[in-house]
């Protein structure tokens, strides 16, 4: 991915999975994508050995049966909240968080939104006064059939206001406060294009407070 190494996107559709190089050089998926096919699995081998399969909250599940059986030696792995849910949809067993939080390379970190009912988490990538969010179901870029696109206006999903928010107040908080703190000018969503910009911690903060706070 241009600007960070050993990370990795593919698109299916609307729909993005991200692959991260590990310390060790094997490979986590961050949200795995349905319906890729053989030859995605082909250039993944390619990549590095998977090693962890992570759903980023309990509404991408989708693809978690078909990739845990095209990898069986990869972990799958979410968050405690999310986890309950998704073993119920997919009859997967879930391992935490822990071994992918000491597995990522330098830069990288792992954010858990407060106020948030699906086990929603991000990956936080730091490099200087560059910082890139890649998120679930939080934010999303425009509708894109093209997997370099990139735009500079970010969106929300309409359904997560009512689907993913269970306190307002405690989300909008945390946002504000990691907004302040990371100032990003990146957010590599799960859903549409990429969207990047020098005014993108503003933009973010108003599209959060139109949503959710007036």
């Amino acid at each position: 991915m241009q600007g960070i190494d050993g990370v990795f996107t593919a698109n299916n559709g609307n729909l993005r999975c991200t692959a991260i190089e590990l310390r060790d050089g094997r490979l986590c998926l961050f949200s795995p994508v349905s319906g890729l096919g053989a030859d995605a699995c082909l250039s993944l081998n390619e990549l590095g050995k998977v090693a962890y399969l992570f759903a980023p909250n309990h509404y991408h599940n989708k693809a978690l049966v078909e990739y845990a059986t095209a990898f069986p030696t990869a972990r799958v792995c979410a968050a405690a909240d999310a986890a309950v849910r998704l073993e119920k949809v997919t009859g997967l067993k879930y391992q935490t968080l822990e071994d992918i939080k000491s597995s990522l390379p330098d830069r990288f970190a792992l954010l858990k939104p407060d106020g948030l009912k699906t086990g929603e988490v991000w990956l936080r990538h730091s490099a200087g006064k560059t910082v890139t969010w890649f998120v679930a179901d939080a934010f999303s870029g425009p509708k894109t059939l093209d997997t370099s696109g990139v735009c500079d206006t970010p969106a929300m999903l309409g359904t997560f206001p009512g689907f993913a928010v269970r306190d307002k107040k405690t989300y909008v908080d945390w946002i504000h406060a990691q907004l302040k703190e990371d100032m990003p000018t990146r957010v590599v969503p799960c859903h549409g294009a990429i969207v990047q910009s020098t005014k993108l911690t503003g933009l973010l903060r108003k599209l959060v407070d139109d949503k959710l706070v007036r």
